[in-house]
C-alpha cells in the first residue's frame, strides 16, 4: 500500500490493525486504528501499547521480535469473525479514553491550576486572558481533530 496521508481515511478499510515496534513512546497509531473500531496487534515494548490495549479485550499484545505470536495473534483474529468484531467494539470504546475533547479539558485543568499558582503578583485581567487564550487554543486543536477523524471516518 505503502505511505498514506491522512490515515484516517484508510483506517476504516481494514479489519485489523498491526503495530510490530521494537520501541514506541506512546502509540498514536494503535489510537487510532482503535477509534477506527479495529482490534490492534501489537508488540508489547516498552512505554506504549501495554498503557492502550488491553491483551485479550481490545487487542493483543505478543513479545517483541516474536515473529509467530504476531502471526498466530493474527491469524486468531481473522479465522474468528466474532472475535475480531467483538474486540473492535471494545478497542472503539477503549478509544475514549484518548478523546480529544477530554484530553483538551485536562490539560485545561492543569492549565488553571498552574496559572493560579503563578498568579501571585499578576493582576486578575492577565490571568483571566492567559486562561481564555489557552483554554481556546486547546480545544479549537481538540475539536478540529475529533471533526476532521469524523469525517474521515464517514466518507470512509
Amino acid at each position: 500500500m505503502g505511505a498514506v496521508h491522512p490515515m484516517e481515511t484508510e483506517w476504516p478499510k481494514g479489519s485489523i490493525a498491526a503495530v510490530t515496534s521494537d520501541r514506541e513512546s506512546f502509540g498514536m497509531t494503535i489510537v487510532e486504528a482503535m477509534r477506527c473500531g479495529l482490534p490492534v496487534v501489537a508488540t508489547d515494548c516498552p512505554w506504549g501499547p501495554a498503557e492502550i490495549i488491553e491483551d485479550g479485550i481490545d487487542g493483543r499484545l505478543v513479545p517483541v521480535g516474536d515473529r509467530a505470536a504476531v502471526g498466530a495473534a493474527l491469524l486468531g483474529l481473522m479465522e474468528d469473525e466474532e472475535l475480531r468484531r467483538r474486540m473492535g467494539r471494545a478497542a472503539l470504546a477503549s478509544s475514549a479514553r484518548f478523546d480529544p475533547a477530554a484530553i483538551a479539558e485536562r490539560h485545561l485543568g492543569l492549565f488553571t491550576e498552574l496559572a493560579a499558582q503563578g498568579a501571585r503578583g499578576r493582576s486578575r485581567s492577565a490571568l483571566r486572558s492567559v486562561l481564555h487564550r489557552s483554554r481556546g487554543t486547546v480545544l479549537d486543536g481538540a475539536y478540529a481533530l475529533r471533526y476532521k477523524a469524523a469525517d474521515a471516518i464517514r466518507k470512509g
